[in-house]
């Protein structure tokens, strides 16, 4: 079953591109001209070469007895190597919930690495991201208010996503990353983010 999941999330990853990089190609292939040269002089050393993101994180999953969700936000830092590759520190903070009958077991997920981008176009950019994350849990069996750490687990994500600003120094993004070491037998291996960018 976590086999077949795991395809299903993967052909759901390309599909999800695809689409994507359908749509791109159907803008007008007039390029705009990259408005961050008005505000940054190729003089300004390290600093001009930053961007700067902030994400929020949204996953589902769950079996017949339970369900859950997770909630976050990230954010992040990169450096533009070129126009095509950049990479950085990227932090992130969850918040994960269990539905189930009684009392919800409520977590609090963690996570500091590196990761890479590589901009295809304007607005395609593909990611990849190695992850080190605690999870400290929130309540016990019975409901009752705690905070002890849980344990510490690896994340490794490849991905693709979506950024609307086309050379303007703010936009949005949404991107789909599948987590190659994810063992829980009950939420899918992909995750959904959202966010906001300036001068990528």
């Amino acid at each position: 079953m976590k086999k077949i999941t795991r395809i299903f999330t993967l052909l759901l990853v390309f599909t999800f591109v695809l689409g994507v990089s359908t749509a791109d190609a159907q803008r007008s292939k007039k390029k705009k001209k990259d408005s961050t040269e008005e505000y940054f002089d190729e003089s300004g050393g390290f600093a001009h070469r930053l961007w700067y993101g902030g994400g929020f994180n949204l996953n589902f999953g769950g079996d017949q007895f339970s369900s859950e969700m997770i909630l976050g936000i990230s954010p992040m830092v990169g450096y533009k190597i070129n126009d095509i590759i950049s990479f950085g520190p990227r932090a992130s903070i969850d918040y994960y919930e269990i539905f189930i009958d009684g009392s919800n077991p409520r977590y609090l997920f963690w996570g500091i690495g590196p990761f890479a981008r590589g901009k295809f176009s304007e607005s395609i950019f593909a990611q990849i991201e190695y992850e080190i994350q605690g999870v400290t849990g929130l309540n016990d069996a019975s409901g009752r208010p705690q905070s002890n750490n849980v344990g510490n687990r690896n994340n490794f994500y490849l991905g693709a996503g979506y950024q609307s600003s086309g050379g303007g120094l703010i936009g949005y993004e949404v991107m789909a990353l599948y987590n190659f070491l994810d063992q829980n037998e009950r939420s899918l291996p992909i995750t959904f983010r959202f966010g906001l960018n300036w001068n990528f």
